[in-house]
């Protein structure tokens, strides 16, 4: 069973653009959001995509939407 210290452990990740990073991240943050939102219906990712004001955080989430769908046709 993990400890409390073990789980709050800073892991390196590689995402899959490439990039190096850990898990506490701000890019895995907004990679894990894209995932999560890849997920969800069309209206619904729309609804919140337009909820959002911050146009960074939009594009961000819009690449890895790409990738992620780019890696799923293939």
């Amino acid at each position: 069973m993990p400890t409390f210290q073990n789980w709050m452990t800073k892991r390196n990740i590689t995402l899959p653009d490439g990039t190096e990073t850990d898990n506490y991240s701000q890019p895995y943050q907004r990679y894990c959001e894209a995932l999560n939102l890849s997920k969800k219906p069309l209206m619904q990712r729309q609804a919140w995509l337009n909820k959002l004001q911050d146009k960074e955080r939009v594009d961000t989430l819009k690449y890895w939407l790409n990738i992620i769908w780019d890696t799923k046709r293939k």
